[in-house]
């Protein structure tokens, strides 16, 4: 009961201190959003940023930026944070490109350390409150005072252990002001912690029974793939009949590796949709 508490209380002051940075950023406060770029991009420039260091991690973390064509003086752009972006960044910036959309991607790349463990620790509780605090307090910050980010419209995305890591970040965000709002999981590895994690669906239900998300989950049944997992999360979502959750789920005949870039597409024109 005691290390339930602890969760639960954690979770609270996650959302605590995710509503302050909102409150801050948000076009929803009402406030006039202001960036200072960088540079000038050209339309569909792909570039390779300086590694940015978490105070809250300990470590620095490579960043890409895809920077969307069309661009238009003085408009902002929906956001997608891409999480494993030295395998990921190229195949989702491709499919922006062949359905034309105006949206930026920022990739996030791993720490690399012996079996990418930092990887594997950081997407599971309670490292992923740590890791969720270095994206919304340290990288988002210093990405969004440089491009013309829509700070309303913010997507995190993640496969595998990072999928995984997007359903905690699901859980974990303030409920009134979402620091995220839309949020897609590829065959993510829901086996790390099943009962934690429903655990967690079922607080987060007792905390508050809006979640203010659309969420894409993606299964892959092939030979290898987490289909059985992804299949359980998404069972417990809709068990938990949150108002304001906009749930996808999308399952294809794929293995664990290659269903990323056979989803993607239509992953991206759902994740979008009127």
């Amino acid at each position: 009961m005691n290390s339930l508490l602890k969760m639960v209380t954690r979770i609270f002051l996650c959302s605590l201190a995710m509503s302050l940075v909102a409150c801050g950023g948000s076009s929803d406060s009402g406030t006039t959003q202001q960036y200072l770029p960088a540079q000038p991009f050209m339309p569909g420039e792909r570039l390779q940023l300086d590694a940015i260091s978490s105070t809250y991690t300990g470590v620095s973390y490579p960043l890409k930026i895809y920077l969307p064509q069309n661009r238009t003086a003085n408009k902002t752009y929906p956001v997608i944070y891409t999480l494993d972006a030295e395998w990921r960044f190229e195949t989702i910036a491709d499919s922006l490109d062949k359905n034309k959309m105006e949206v930026i991607l920022v990739g996030v790349e791993n720490y690399v350390d012996e079996g990418y463990q930092h990887r594997e620790s950081y997407s599971q509780w309670p490292l992923a409150a740590d890791y969720f605090a270095f994206i919304s307090n340290e990288l988002a910050p210093y990405i969004e005072t440089q491009y013309p980010v829509n700070q309303a419209d913010r997507t995190i995305m993640g496969h595998s252990n990072t999928g995984l890591f997007v359903g905690l970040v699901l859980l974990m965000d303030d409920p009134h002001q979402p620091f995220f709002r839309r949020h897609v999981s590829i065959d993510g590895s829901f086996w790390a912690h099943t009962e934690l994690t429903s655990q967690m669906v079922d607080d987060r239900r007792l905390l508050n029974q809006t979640l203010k998300s659309r969420t894409i989950l993606v299964g892959a049944n092939g030979r290898v793939g987490n289909v059985v997992y992804v299949r359980k999360f998404d069972d417990w979502l809709e068990r938990a009949n949150f108002s304001q959750l906009d749930l996808t789920y999308l399952e294809y005949e794929q293995e664990h590796i290659p269903v990323v870039a056979h989803s993607v597409d239509e992953v991206l024109t759902t994740l979008y949709r009127e």
